[in-house]
């Protein structure tokens, strides 16, 4: 299995497979395969209450697996330019183990009496968390609805100027470095 998820850091669960950007799509397809869903570091504060620096932290000591695929080959462009290296490797989290996380935290609350199982739950639990819908489906509003296609691009364009004004005028304070 190490040729395809890669090689285990000793004492961890960091998993390290390089190779060209390419191979990073199907590498991912393969982790996915055997992980099941994955998100990266900072997706797991979607399934845990988490800081990322408690993921890395976690990772760190051993306590959560992590998969990175290194991008190490250069390629060049159909348009024939060099294809930049990525400096970060691509990093998934397994969501099972987001999940387990939670879990865990959860049953230390409950153990040092800073929750009860009753208000870690409610009285009546939302599982399908019902409160979220939209009350009435003409309150949905999508950005076509309040503004014509042209004023949005127009805004766009607008909001990319006032950005290279910005980043000017920071500039010219600074002295040429921003």
């Amino acid at each position: 299995m190490h040729p395809i998820v890669g090689s285990p850091n000793p004492g961890t669960r960091i998993y390290r497979r390089d190779g060209s950007q390419e191979e990073s799509a199907v590498w991912f397809d393969a982790i996915t395969d055997i992980i099941g869903p994955s998100v990266s570091p900072g997706g797991v504060g979607m399934y845990c209450p988490v800081s990322r620096a408690a993921v890395y932290k976690r990772i760190k000591e051993g306590k959560l697996s992590i998969f990175l695929f290194h991008v190490t080959h250069r390629k060049t462009t159909l348009f024939g330019k060099n294809k930049i290296l990525r400096d970060n490797p691509y990093g998934y989290v397994p969501v099972s183990e987001a999940r387990a996380w939670r879990v865990e935290l959860e049953a230390r609350a409950v153990r040092q009496g800073l929750i009860t199982e009753e208000e870690l739950e409610g009285t009546k639990p939302d599982w399908l968390g019902d409160f979220l819908a939209w009350r009435n489906s003409k309150e949905r509003l999508g950005l076509f609805d309040v503004y014509s296609p042209i004023e949005v691009i127009k805004g766009i364009a607008q909001a990319n100027r006032d950005e290279r004004k910005r980043r000017a005028d920071l500039k010219r304070r600074t002295g040429g470095g921003a």
